[in-house]
Formats: C-alpha cells, structure tokens, sequence
C-alpha cells in the first residue's frame, strides 16, 4: 500500500524517515497500540492485596477517628486489668460497712419472721387441742407462748422499718456501675458527634480523656469495694466450714449416746438457725456485689 508524507503528501518509501521533498521526520517508529484482549484476564491477589493497602492508608478521617477510638478503649482495659491484678485489697470505708450491715440485718430479720411465723402457725394448732378447752394451765402456758411470738414479731417489723429509712438503695456498687455505664455512653456519643463534625478535634480530645480518666476512676472505686467484700464473703464462708463441722461432731456425740435425742435435737436446731443465718449474710453480699 503506497505510503505518504502527512505534511506534504509526497509519496514516501515504507524505509524513509524522512520525507525527500520537505524533509520533515515521518511517523514510523511511533509502536501501534496493542490491541485489547477481548477477554479480560483475571486480576491477581497481589494486585488486590495492594489496592487495598491503598484504599487504607486513604480511609476517612471518620473511620480513623473510630478505629483509634477502639485501640484505645482495647489499650485502657488492659492497662486496667493489669494494676488489677497487682493492686492490694483496701479497707471498706466505714459509711459503705455501715450499709452492708444494714442490708445483711434487713435480710436476717426477714429469715427471723419466717421462723417466728413458722412457730406461730405450729403453735396456733394447740388452740385447736381438747386440752386448750379444759385445761386453764395447758391453756395459759399456750397464749404466753403465742403473746410472745407476736410480740417478737411486732418489735422485728418495727426494726426493719427503721433499717428501711437508712438503707440507701441502690447499693453504693450499683451506683458506680451506674456511673461508669454513663461514663460509656458519653464517650460513645462524642465520639459520634465527632464524626458528624457537631464537635471539633481539640474539644474532642479534651472531654475524651476527661471522659476516660471519671471511667477509670469509678472501675477502680468498684472494684475495691468488691475486693472488700469478698474478704468478708470468704470470712463467712469459712465460719459456716466451722460451723458444719461443729454440728457433724454433734451428730457424733449422739451416735455414741453421750447426748440424749432431746439435747440432739435441741443443739442441731440452733446449728441449723445459725446456718441459715450465715447463708443468708454470704446471699446478700454476694447479691450486693452485682
């Protein structure tokens, strides 16, 4: 196919650089685009790995806000955990003793009235006995013994109304989940108010930490209360290992007749009672402390 020159329009030879007659360079050696596979090959992991190393080192400012956010969080709750585990049990406070004692004497005096109650509707049945229609002793001794019990159980209701007044609720242990719970919420929220540009970045920062430090703050007041009462807890627990091993010595002597069944009896219901009682104080603590 004959060839020419594109500025003068001279006829050319295909090995001409340039043109004979206005000797103007010809566009031979300019390579010709490769044409396009019609199928396109697939693209390779590597290329993929690497675009996407690309597309994070330009992730909005929103997201890096966020994801530095949570490395912080993740940082702070291993920090926390760690002086957790070094620090050393501190004393209660004595307003906080005060309450416990508070809470643990409501809980005793409600197992107290079951019992009252229990001996009661025991009691009442002797009113219903032949004995308590004749007999003016057997019936005397029967309505001492009930005016006693409903008088134990008038002064109990009127102790548990005073302990009511005094009891702060919720316990000072809720209160601080509370607030930590609160703590969580405001930095959840700022930092969403960050993202939607309602607050600016030295604003951010500032109440962030400040945030940060009340949280911090308050796990620790929290978890030196419950250390606290666990101590106590364990105390408990190990008077009621005391306590078992007392009434199985007292089985013992029974068995080996040094005790009549009466006196058995007699001693393994006031095992019993006191029992009751110390699981009662090791239930209300371990309520206390969630």
């Amino acid at each position: 196919m004959p060839k020419f020159c594109v500025y003068c329009g001279s006829p050319v030879k295909e090995s001409d650089k340039f043109c004979i007659i206005c000797g103007k360079p010809l566009l031979t050696n300019i390579p010709k685009p490769e044409k396009k596979s019609e199928i396109e090959q697939p693209i390779k992991k590597e290329e993929i790995e690497k675009d996407d190393k690309k597309a994070e080192k330009v992730k909005p400012e929103q997201e890096r806000v966020e994801e530095f956010f949570d490395e912080e969080e993740e940082k702070d709750t291993k920090k926390y955990k760690k002086s957790k585990e070094k620090r050393e049990v501190k004393p209660l406070p004595e307003d906080v003793k005060e309450q416990m004692v508070y809470y643990i004497e409501y809980s005793d005096i409600q197992l107290n009235k079951e019992v009252l109650l229990e001996k009661l509707t025991e009691l009442s049945k002797s009113t219903k006995d032949e004995r308590y229609e004749y007999d003016l002793g057997f019936k005397k001794e029967v309505n001492i013994k009930l005016e006693a019990i409903k008088t134990l159980i008038s002064e109990l209701k009127e102790r548990e109304n005073i302990i009511k007044q005094n009891l702060e609720e919720p316990f000072i242990v809720q209160r601080i989940q509370n607030d930590i719970d609160e703590k969580i919420f405001q930095l959840k929220n700022l930092t969403r108010e960050y993202k939607l540009h309602k607050v600016d970045k030295e604003t951010f920062e500032k109440l962030r930490e400040k945030y940060k430090q009340e949280k911090s703050d308050f796990e620790e007041e929290r978890e030196n209360l419950i250390e606290g009462m666990k101590l106590w807890i364990q105390e408990l627990k190990l008077e009621k290992a005391e306590l078992s091993g007392e009434r199985k010595l007292n089985k013992g002597r029974y068995h080996a007749k040094e005790l009549t069944e009466d006196e058995f009896n007699e001693k393994d219901k006031e095992f019993d009672l006191k029992l009751k009682k110390i699981e009662t104080k090791i239930d209300t603590l371990e309520k206390l402390t969630k």
